[in-house]
């Protein structure tokens, strides 16, 4: 094959450029509008205009701990903080059990976090702008708890959901 040299080639690739950048220019300008759906649907918190709101807090507050005895139930205070200057609502909270722990610190592997369940707070809960307001969850032991489990910590990770009040 013979070649055309360095500047012819230059041209020739600029010409196959430009060539392919006006077919699209004009595919671009002969496409149709985009048609709007026949529905569209939009999701919005209610206010357009409403602040962000900061997360609430969530302290437990029982200080005791729940005694693991077979079948046991008992109560976890909570204090839920509101740092917004408006009311919110809490719709949800909720605790989940993680892995206990010994007096060290370190997992007891025999023990499963499934031994303790936090009931869900059922109840919606309105709190003042900077207000706080304490609530009371139920903490259910299962009736067959390892003996793995005697004197553990459960590390409870608590959860929850608020709207503007």
């Amino acid at each position: 094959m013979r070649s055309l040299g360095p500047r012819l080639e230059i041209a020739v690739s600029l010409t196959i450029l430009m060539v392919g950048a006006a077919v699209v220019a004009a595919m671009h300008l002969t496409w149709p509008e985009p048609q709007l759906p026949a529905m569209a649907y939009s999701v919005s918190s209610g206010d357009s205009g409403a602040q962000q709101l900061k997360p609430f807090e969530i302290n437990d507050i029982s200080g005791a701990a729940v005694e693991l005895k077979p079948g046991a139930e008992g109560k976890r205070e909570v204090r839920l903080s509101n740092p917004n200057p408006v009311a919110i609502i809490v719709e949800s909270l909720s605790a989940v059990p993680g892995q206990p722990l010994d007096a060290t610190g370190q997992r007891v592997a025999g023990c499963p976090a499934g031994v303790l369940t936090v009931v869900p707070l059922m109840d919606i809960v309105e709190i003042p702008a900077g207000g706080a307001v304490e609530v009371v969850m139920k903490v259910q032991v299962a009736a067959d708890v390892p003996a793995e489990c005697a004197e553990l910590v459960f590390p409870l990770t608590y959860s929850g959901r608020a709207k503007h009040g």
